[in-house]
């Protein structure tokens, strides 16, 4: 009997030890899988990242008219004869439907309007056809002239640069964003080569930029200066600056990242230039001359606020902000109401627009546009 409770105990505690071997080791495997999915976003937080741009739930935008051009109507950006002043704005359209929705018309008008003396710029990655310059938002802003639209096809655009063999290789291409890496890469191109300032087109401009100095940027938080209104220009600072944002895109341009290509870019760049990680502290006093703004100025209401732009009520800020951003990528789908501080805004900055679609301006934008 003493032999048999003997083999008996010593096959329980065998069993035993082996349960307790197998749950080690499903441990241990368990305990590797979660250090290598640590790892793998701690590589993925920093430079060392790789490219993921391919990984997409859906169809990759479509930008194959930035490099074609049938039936183009405007004159041509890259063409010697584009020789914009060093007062100029420049407003990018990437998309390709060749137009202007209402509320990127009421950008363009509000700017022209605040800004007699400037001249706008409106390039256009698509082609434009003649009949779209007859009509709609396109043939009202031609009545303003110190609006001039423009077609810009960005491989030509940016021979001569340091992006010649970035933009060439088809690295816009090669991103889940096409259309809004396009306009990051563009805006930079255009301050590069031209200097004046950048504006999204979900912007509606209440007052000259004037008074303000000529190199900026704004913040849009306390971790981001954001890339919707920016100003380099032609003198030293500005051309250091506009330098900078070239070779940052050329030696860092990510496709799987939506804004390391714009806001990313010079958040990065001011941290250098004002040789401080806390954009609180970032100021023409400690940024050699090159002023960020506080977002009261040109973001006055946070992206995930954005839908207070569409509903009734009041936004009493025209006093403080320069520019109001309405984050058209967040609320393009939204109605206008027309007792809204959007309706509003457009009654008084860009009437001709507002006027020219009536209710329509109204309705929700199509969301195939730019910033």
């Amino acid at each position: 009997m003493y032999e048999f409770y003997s083999v008996f105990y010593r096959y329980k505690i065998a069993r035993m030890i082996k349960k307790i071997i197998i749950k080690l080791r499903r441990r241990r495997i368990l305990t590797c899988v979660v250090l290598v999915i640590l790892c793998g976003y701690v590589v993925l937080q920093t430079p060392l990242s790789p490219d993921l741009y391919f990984i997409h739930w859906g169809p990759l935008e479509d930008i194959s008219c930035h490099y074609i051009d049938p039936d183009n109507t405007l004159p041509r950006a890259e063409s010697g004869e584009f020789q914009p002043p060093s007062r100029s704005i420049f407003f990018h359209e990437t998309s390709c439907k060749g137009d202007l929705d209402p509320r990127q018309a009421c950008a363009v008008e509000s700017a022209a309007r605040a800004h007699p003396g400037w001249q706008i710029n409106v390039l256009f990655a698509a082609p434009v056809q003649k009949n779209t310059l007859k009509n709609g938002s396109l043939s009202v802003l031609r009545n303003f002239t110190n609006v001039r639209l423009s077609r810009v096809q960005i491989t030509n655009y940016a021979k001569r640069t340091p992006l010649e063999s970035m933009v060439s290789g088809g690295a816009l291409n090669r991103t889940r964003w096409r259309i809004s890496h396009t306009s990051d890469v563009l805006r930079y191109l255009s301050l590069y080569k031209f200097g004046g300032v950048y504006l999204d087109l979900d912007v509606v401009v209440a007052k000259a930029l004037d008074p303000l100095v000529r190199n900026w940027a704004a913040r849009e938080t306390d971790t981001a200066v954001a890339a919707g209104a920016l100003a380099f220009s032609r003198d030293q600072l500005g051309r250091s600056v506009a330098e900078a944002a070239i070779r940052d895109i050329k030696n860092n341009y990510r496709g799987d990242v939506w804004g390391y290509n714009g806001p990313g870019v010079i958040t990065r760049i001011l941290k250098q230039q004002c040789s401080t990680s806390n954009l609180s502290q970032m100021s023409a006093a400690t940024c050699n001359g090159f002023e960020v703004y506080g977002p009261q100025f040109f973001y006055p209401v946070e992206y995930w606020k954005g839908w207070e732009y569409f509903k009734p009520g009041e936004i009493k800020l025209e006093d403080t902000a320069y520019i109001f951003h309405v984050w058209n990528k967040l609320t393009g789908h939204l109605d206008v109401h027309k007792d809204s501080p959007f309706a509003k805004l457009a009654r008084k900055y860009c009437p001709s627009v507002y006027k020219l679609y009536g209710k329509d301006f109204l309705l929700p934008v199509t969301l195939n546009s730019t910033k």
